[in-house]
C-alpha cells in the first residue's frame, strides 16, 4: 500500500494541464457557482472577510461564555474573596471565611505534627491580636470578647493535645513545641496585662492567656543538645533575617533587638563550654536563649506587640560582668552628684536644728554604703555591690527631696541662695 502511494504521487507530479484545459475548468467552476451561490450568512467567510453572528444563541449555549463565567466565578470565590477576608474581624462578614476557609485550609496543607501545633499557636495569636483591634476600634463587646476567650482556649487545647501526639514518637520535637507555645503566650499575657493596667480594669482575656499557660506548663524531659543548639541556630538565623527586613523603627529601637541577639549568642557560647561538665546546664541555657528568640521574633513581626509591650519587658538585657560593674560605678557617680546638693543646703541649716543632725545622720549612713560598695567591688562580691549601689542611690535621692521639702534651693555646682531654716 505504501509503495502504491508513493508511485501515485509521482505520477501526480508529472501530470500538467495545457492553457486551453485550465480555461476550460475554471469556465466550469464559475458556472457552478453562478447557478449554487452560497448561503448568505457563509459569504463573508468566502470572501476573507469576518463573519457576523446573525442568530443569537441563548448564553447557555455559548460554551465560550459560560467559560469565563465559570472561570470569573472561581476567581472570585478562590482568590479575591479568601484574600479580603484576611483583614476581617468578628463581627464582619467575611470573617466566618477567614476562620473556616482560609485558616482550615492552611491547617490541612501542615503536613507535620509539629507544624500542625505550630499552625494552633498562629491561630492564637490571631484570634488575640483580632481582640486589640476590636479593642482600640471600640467594638470589643461582652459577646466578642467571650468568643475570643472560647477560641484560646480551642486553640491552646488543641496544641496542647498535638504536642501530646507528638510526644509518642519523638520526646524533643514535643518539648520544642511546648517551648515555642510557652513563649507565645508569655508575649500574649504581657500585652493583655499592660493592657489591663492601662485601663484600670481586669480583662477575662488575660485571664484565659494565663489559664492557657498554666495548662501548657513546662516539660521536665531534657531535649538532645545537638536538636536544641539546631533549633536556636535556626531561629536567631531566622531573626537576624526579619530584622533587616524591619521597617519604620530608629536606630536605636534595631540597637536593642540586636544586643538581645548578642545575649543569645552569649548563652549559645556559654552553652558549648558548659557542656562537657554539665549537659543538663548547658541545655538549660539553650532554652533560655530559644524562648529570648521566639519572643525576640514575636516583637520584631508583630506591630502590635511593639505597640503594646516593650523589648525590655519581653526579654530583659542579661548584662556582661563588665556591664554590671559599670553600672554599679555608674549608680554611685550618680548619688556622689545629688549628695553634693544635699552638702551644700545642709551648710544653710543651723547645727543645733533636728533637721541638720536627722540629714547629717543619713549622709553618715550613705558614706558607709558607698564604702560597702567599693568594698564588694574589690572582693568581686558583684551581686552584693548591685543591691549596695541601688540603696546607696535611693538614700541620695531620698535627702535631696528632704532638702527641697525643707525650702532650701540646690544647683549642681552653685551656692545655695535660700534663707536657712530655723
Amino acid at each position: 500500500m505504501k509503495k502504491f502511494a508513493e508511485q501515485f504521487k509521482k505520477r501526480a507530479e508529472k501530470v500538467h494541464l495545457r492553457a486551453s484545459e485550465r480555461d476550460e475548468l475554471r469556465a466550469r467552476l464559475l458556472s457552478y457557482m453562478e447557478y449554487h451561490p452560497l448561503p448568505e450568512g457563509l459569504r463573508n467567510v468566502a470572501s476573507g472577510k469576518r463573519r457576523s453572528r446573525k442568530i443569537a444563541l441563548p448564553i447557555w449555549q455559548d460554551s465560550w461564555v459560560i467559560g469565563r463565567l465559570v472561570g470569573g466565578v472561581a476567581v472570585l470565590l478562590l482568590i479575591v474573596v479568601p484574600t479580603l477576608a484576611e483583614d476581617a474581624l468578628p463581627g464582619d462578614t467575611l470573617y466566618p471565611i477567614k476562620v473556616r476557609f482560609n485558616e482550615e485550609l492552611r491547617g490541612a496543607m501542615n503536613s507535620s505534627p509539629y507544624q500542625k501545633v505550630e499552625w494552633e499557636t498562629e491561630r492564637l495569636e490571631r484570634r488575640l491580636a483580632e481582640a486589640e483591634l476590636l479593642a482600640d476600634s471600640g467594638r470589643l463587646t461582652p459577646d466578642a470578647e467571650a468568643k475570643v476567650v472560647s477560641a484560646i482556649k480551642q486553640h491552646s487545647e488543641a496544641a496542647k493535645a498535638g504536642i501530646e501526639s507528638i510526644r509518642q514518637s519523638d520526646s524533643d520535637d514535643a518539648t520544642l513545641a511546648q517551648i515555642s507555645l510557652s513563649s507565645a503566650l508569655e508575649v500574649s499575657a504581657e500585652i493583655w496585662t499592660n493592657r489591663d493596667e492601662m485601663s484600670g480594669s481586669a480583662s477575662s482575656l488575660t485571664n484565659a492567656v494565663s489559664a492557657a499557660r498554666l495548662s501548657i506548663g513546662s516539660s521536665s524531659e531534657q531535649v538532645s543538645y545537638a536538636k536544641l543548639q539546631s533549633r536556636v541556630e535556626g531561629e536567631t538565623t531566622r531573626a537576624y533575617e526579619y530584622l533587616h527586613s524591619l521597617k519604620g523603627v530608629t536606630a536605636s529601637e534595631k540597637s536593642d533587638i540586636e544586643r538581645r541577639l548578642v545575649d543569645v549568642r552569649l548563652k549559645v557560647e556559654a552553652a558549648a563550654k558548659l557542656k562537657s561538665e554539665d549537659e543538663a546546664g548547658a541545655n538549660i541555657l539553650l532554652t533560655e536563649a530559644l524562648s529570648s528568640t521566639r519572643k525576640i521574633i514575636s516583637f520584631i513581626t508583630n506591630l502590635d506587640v511593639r505597640r503594646n509591650v516593650s523589648l525590655e519587658e519581653l526579654v530583659p538585657i542579661a548584662h556582661t560582668e563588665e556591664e554590671k560593674i559599670a553600672a554599679v560605678k555608674q549608680k554611685l557617680t550618680d548619688s556622689d552628684l545629688l549628695i553634693v546638693e544635699v552638702e551644700a543646703g545642709l551648710a544653710l541649716l543651723k547645727n543645733n536644728s533636728n533637721d541638720y543632725e536627722a540629714i547629717k545622720a543619713t549622709l553618715d549612713q550613705y558614706e558607709n554604703l558607698v564604702l560597702e560598695t567599693n568594698e564588694s567591688l574589690n572582693t568581686s562580691n558583684l551581686a552584693e555591690a548591685e543591691v549596695q549601689a541601688a540603696t546607696a542611690l535611693e538614700l541620695a535621692e531620698a535627702l535631696k527631696q528632704t532638702m527641697i521639702g525643707l525650702g532650701l534651693v540646690i544647683a549642681p555646682s552653685t551656692n545655695a541662695t535660700s534663707t536657712p531654716s530655723n
